[in-house]
């Protein structure tokens, strides 16, 4: 593979958490074809301490980020003074350049470029910050105090004040040359240069380092945003690799364990909700039956939630009966 030349881009890491470590790697496969001008981690002198950097990574001093608020205030207000070339390639532990002959130079035309969101209508659709391409003049416009840092910050730079933004100069590339550069909920294609979101994970990494982070999660992955998409992920991958089945049914008895935990207000949340319908749409009916029933003993109601407590047993039963006829064949 011919390596891309990219001396005016610097490639940027920031991560203060316990996932340093596969930070470490998606710079590494971000770096393994890539020739930037700059790359960097920003980290907390103990984290980088406890790690051997990449040959080429400079180490950028800041102090621990307690939290993804503050994470977010840094990207907005902070981020500057780290990166030295026109334009910088924001990666994240689970995200990174995934195809590099996927580069186009356009993408240097814009100070905002990431990944298209499915749920938002055009021109706020592109945004997603875990793999984007940012312009130095943006992170200087960014500094004006009247722009006030808020979270998260992709919604912050995408939406929320993208018009003052605009009345700056700064540009947002369109949606139709996003989804040409990341995806985040989406399938992965040899078009597109990266990606942001565990949930394709699995998919990506070799088989020892897909059951590394699959072993890693516990039980709070049933309030985390990528529950849904992970399990998706998982089922439809599992069909043809022996590994990531095996990794399934682990993962599964691990929802399982962690749905006996949810009682009372937990079970009531919006993350709840959304995990009992990832639940019933990928298949993992027992689950789903469980939470329901913690579901509706909050809701003082037995007969609560009745289109999701049909919509389960429905599934469940054709499961089963296509189950009976496959082994029956």
């Amino acid at each position: 593979m011919t390596r891309i030349e990219l001396p005016q881009v610097t490639l940027c890491c920031v991560d203060t958490t316990a996932r340093l470590p596969w930070a470490l790697r998606a710079i590494r496969r971000s770096m393994a074809h890539i020739d930037f001008g700059d790359v960097v981690l920003c980290t907390d002198a103990a984290s980088a301490a406890t790690h051997e950097l990449p040959a080429g990574v400079r180490w950028s001093e800041i102090e621990p980020l307690r939290g993804i608020e503050a994470y977010s205030h840094f990207m907005l207000k902070g981020l500057l003074q780290h990166v030295h070339t026109s334009h910088v390639l924001i990666i994240q532990w689970d995200g990174f350049v995934l195809h590099p002959n996927a580069w186009r130079d356009e993408f240097l035309a814009f100070d905002y470029l990431g990944a298209p969101w499915n749920d938002y209508p055009e021109p706020w659709s592109v945004g997603n910050g875990g793999f984007s391409l940012r312009s130095r003049a943006l992170l200087e416009a960014l500094q004006d105090s009247a722009l006030e840092a808020m979270h998260p910050e992709d919604i912050c730079i995408c939406q929320t004040h993208r018009a003052a933004l605009e009345a700056k100069g700064i540009r947002f590339a369109p949606r139709e040359l996003a989804q040409y550069f990341s995806v985040e909920d989406g399938e992965l294609t040899a078009e597109i240069l990266g990606f942001h979101s565990p949930c394709h994970l699995p998919a990506i990494l070799e088989p020892d380092a897909a059951k590394e982070f699959l072993d890693s999660l516990d039980a709070s992955l049933i309030r985390a945003h990528y529950f849904g998409s992970l399990l998706r992920e998982l089922v439809k991958h599992a069909r043809h690799r022996p590994d990531l089945e095996k990794a399934l049914a682990r993962h599964r008895q691990m929802i399982r364990g962690a749905v006996q935990g949810l009682h009372g207000e937990q079970a009531l949340t919006p993350q709840a909700l959304g995990a009992c319908k990832a639940m019933i749409r990928y298949g993992e009916y027992p689950a789903a039956e469980t939470l329901l029933r913690h579901r509706r003993r909050a809701l003082g109601s037995r007969w609560a939630e009745p289109k999701l407590w049909w919509r389960m047993k429905v599934k469940s039963w054709l499961a089963r009966l296509t189950s009976m006829s496959r082994d029956g064949a």
